[in-house]
């Protein structure tokens, strides 16, 4: 039945039936994908596909420093779907260990379902992958569906720097660091072999994984049910642990590889190619994934009173130099509810408090 279903159907049931003040009275309901009709979830990717049909929105500006960011300029050629792996590019070092990570991919998910309907005729709601139901076999999940008509497909081969060729997403083309199809590398170990990942040549960053970590055991059911079940009332702590290496946050980009992990596409890329999640959203199943972090939080937010609308966390992360030992969600200057999110120019101005509710402010849906 999923993970703290009971709690999930309480939730749903009381919230459809509440409405105190500015919140919303209709929320819409997100659902697991293996739990909406093969006609909604072939409707959820050909919208997708839609906005790489559709043209690049000038009005996308850059925040971060190049210098800072490295990474590939604004492809003015691109699509309006690229545009979401550029804001994330852009904006990764401002978005991830920092106070910002949790309300800033709420936001985004929520833009990208905005855009599905306003610009492609969507008219359904985002969905989650609950890869909990994954854990024991990832590599043969159902959601690794071949059907051309509503499967998002399966995995690539290295004869071919692994893009997928099954799926209804096959033939989507996206534009960084160069134009190439969705990449998707199973890898149950990344960091065995492979060296270890960046943080730690930072002395300021987390301490290196263990590198023979299974990553499947980093987000299973148990993992989730501690994360939401602890830290009542700690917003950092709480954050800290969904980001880090044995929370759940990182497993699924690592295990899929390719492109939501941030690869560099093989014998494509130009000959400096800085990797990392930063086009991670390259794969449509980054939004599948981030709405089930953001259920997490849900979750979480609805577990105790004192969770509910709680928020803290620094403006510098560990990338930038702060201590991640100190401040493992940021560190000096500090965000409050007031915090406005940086977008690139992807959404209007939108304050943290605007996303704290799922009900509130400009936001409107619950969790099934």
């Amino acid at each position: 039945m999923g993970y703290l279903h009971i709690l999930r159907v309480a939730l749903v049931s009381a919230i459809l039936f509440t409405s105190v003040g500015g919140h919303c009275t209709s929320p819409k309901v997100r659902r697991e994908w293996r739990c909406i009709s093969p006609d909604e979830r072939a409707a959820w990717m050909k919208a997708v596909k839609c906005l790489t049909k559709l043209p690049h929105n000038p009005d996308i500006y850059v925040t971060v420093d190049p210098a800072v960011s490295l990474i590939p300029a604004i492809n003015p050629n691109s699509s309006y779907y690229d545009d979401f792996s550029y804001a994330h590019m852009d904006l990764n070092i401002l978005i991830h260990s920092t106070g910002f990570f949790l309300p800033w991919h709420r936001l985004f998910v929520q833009t990208l379902e905005d855009e599905l309907k306003s610009k492609c005729g969507y008219d359904g709601v985002q969905p989650y992958w609950d890869w909990t139901q994954d854990t024991a076999d990832f590599y043969h999940a159902t959601i690794w569906s071949d059907s051309d008509y509503d499967g998002l497909g399966s995995w690539g081969n290295s004869s071919n720097d692994y893009a997928i060729s099954t799926g209804a997403l096959k033939d989507m083309k996206i534009a960084y660091p160069v134009p190439h199809n969705i990449r998707r590398n199973f890898t149950l170990q990344p960091f065995l072999g492979a060296g270890p990942p960046p943080s730690s040549n930072n002395s300021t960053g987390p301490p290196s994984p263990d590198p023979t970590l299974m990553l499947n055991a980093t987000f299973t059911s148990e993992v989730v049910n501690f994360t939401v079940s602890s830290f009542t009332g700690d917003y950092i702590q709480f954050q800290a642990d969904v980001e880090s290496w044995n929370g759940p946050h990182p497993g699924p980009h690592g295990i899929v590889g390719g492109d939501l992990v941030g690869g560099c596409p093989f014998g494509l890329a130009p000959p400096v190619c800085y990797g990392g999640p930063k086009w991670s959203p390259n794969d449509p199943m980054f939004f599948l994934h981030h709405a089930m972090i953001d259920k997490v939080w849900y979750d979480w937010q609805h577990r105790d009173p004192r969770n509910k609308n709680v928020f803290a966390g620094g403006t510098v992360s560990w990338q930038a130099g702060a201590s991640y030992a100190q401040y493992p969600t940021g560190g000096p200057p500090f965000l409050n509810t007031s915090s406005v999110i940086p977008g690139d120019g992807l959404w209007e101005k939108t304050t943290v408090s605007d996303v704290l509710d799922t009900v509130g402010g400009r936001l409107c849906y619950v969790y099934e």
